[in-house]
């Protein structure tokens, strides 16, 4: 009997150490390889008009009353398919994006939405790096991409696919670490105005069991820009998980919650609002 106590000790001992071994993430693409990923976001907004009676008689005439109350739904569906690593080294993938769903109800009215803004879709062909930092876009819906554009289309390529640049040392269950993503997107044709983005999130790997990584997520969020005479700011953080396949480098998915406070103003209408959103995010890997 002690013998077997000793035993079912030992084992016990060992398997603890095991859970606490260091693992080195990483996120990338790996060769042949398919990634069918789903993104949904809805977001309800409460909000409070400020500025020209005129214009807020305007609104109220068209059932737009105080307070406004706007629930936004959007999907999207993003198919990668990469191939065989090239001589340079690099992944070759091509990528179909596609609005699957667009809804905007404005005080429990419908808003008029394109009926085939789901048959739209972007296409997207660019390499990436063995290293899964490295990423080069060579042409958007068939067209080759400038300098300009392949920044832009990497920085929303990024945020867009969350991918992670997760610490060079390994974490155990119980460690965390912050990712920070400024972007600067330029908006309109001359490209003069731009969204200023600055998106942080921690880290916290949670537990490793069954070749996963189940980690907690908190974001932190601010983000202004302006669009002629009206700015535009939005701050607020949240939670989220995350689930990570080892063996795949990716994660598998990213759901949470953010609550954020926006601001809008104008030589015409103020605006202050808040809004509950919430995110997901689900990639099948073949």
């Amino acid at each position: 009997m002690k013998k077997v106590c000793l035993l079912a000790l030992l084992c016990l001992a060992v398997g603890q150490l095991k859970a606490q071994k260091a693992i080195v993430f990483k996120v990338k693409y790996l060769p042949n390889h398919e990634y069918k990923m789903a993104v949904s976001m809805g977001m309800k907004i409460d909000a409070t008009l400020k500025g020209d009676q005129s214009l807020i008689d305007k609104l109220n005439a068209e059932g737009i009353t105080q307070p406004v109350s706007v629930n936004f739904q959007f999907g999207m569906h993003a198919d990668t398919k990469t191939g065989a690593v090239s001589s340079d080294n690099m992944i070759p993938l091509n990528m179909e994006v596609r609005v699957d769903s667009l809804s905007v109800i404005a005080n429990g009215k419908q808003a008029p939405i394109p009926p085939n803004i789901s048959e739209k879709s972007a296409k997207i062909v660019g390499r990436a790096g063995l290293d899964g930092l490295s990423m080069m876009i060579d042409s958007v819906a068939g067209k080759k991409t400038n300098d300009s554009t392949q920044k832009n289309m990497k920085q929303m390529m990024s945020l867009f696919q969350k991918q992670i640049k997760f610490p060079e040392k390994g974490l155990k269950p119980g460690e965390s670490f912050t990712q920070t993503m400024p972007l600067n997107i330029p908006i309109g044709k001359d490209s003069t105005n731009k969204i200023h983005m600055d998106y942080s999130i921690t880290y916290k790997l949670i537990s490793v069991a069954g070749g996963k990584a189940y980690f907690d997520v908190v974001p932190n969020f601010s983000m202004n820009f302006a669009i002629k005479t009206m700015n535009i700011s939005m701050s607020g953080t949240g939670l989220g998980k995350m689930i990570y396949s080892i063996k795949d480098n990716f994660p598998l998915s990213n759901n949470g919650n953010f609550n954020l406070d926006i601001k809008v103003t104008s030589d015409k209408l103020n605006v202050d609002g808040k809004a509950v959103v919430t995110t997901n995010s689900n990639t099948m890997i073949n």
